[in-house]
């Protein structure tokens, strides 16, 4: 079992009281994934890996709570939403500044610090646009399958 870190646990009253001021109702449900979201550190999980693991500690929260759970607490800025692809995606609670790595044939994301990434050569925004984000994600596959030919 993983040790709970005093950080996980802020992190955990930070999504409580940033739903309270958003004006959402932090229901016994939305508490629960919360706690399950963050008070194990930053990690990166999809929603049927968030359903079965309420459902591993013994709560029935049904697959749809747990969907429009997570677009909710993306919306509010509690996750950051991953698309992998058009079929899935998943969820990031590591709010420090950084890029992705997707491991396609495992289905794992890996962070990369922002400073393992040079992005000194990005066109120049037109005056009448603002920045808003640079999000990046480097896919790649293992050499499982070359390694057996």
């Amino acid at each position: 079992m993983q040790k709970t870190n005093i950080n996980d646990v802020y992190s955990y009253q930070k999504a409580i009281a940033k739903l309270k001021s958003k004006g959402i109702r932090p229901t016994s449900q939305r508490k629960i994934l919360a706690k399950i979201i963050f008070e194990k550190g930053n990690r990166h999980l999809t929603a049927e890996e968030l359903y079965t693991e309420a459902k591993k500690y013994g709560h029935s929260i049904s697959l749809a709570t747990v969907y429009n759970t997570l677009k909710q607490f993306s919306s509010f800025g509690l996750l950051k939403e991953i698309v992998v692809d058009q079929n899935k995606s998943m969820y990031c609670n590591n709010h420090e500044p950084h890029y992705h790595l997707y491991i396609e044939d495992e289905g794992k994301i890996l962070d990369i610090p922002n400073k393992n990434i040079d992005l000194s050569n990005i066109p120049q925004i037109p005056a009448c646009l603002n920045l808003h984000n640079i999000d990046i994600i480097v896919r790649i596959r293992t050499l499982k399958d070359q390694l057996l030919k």
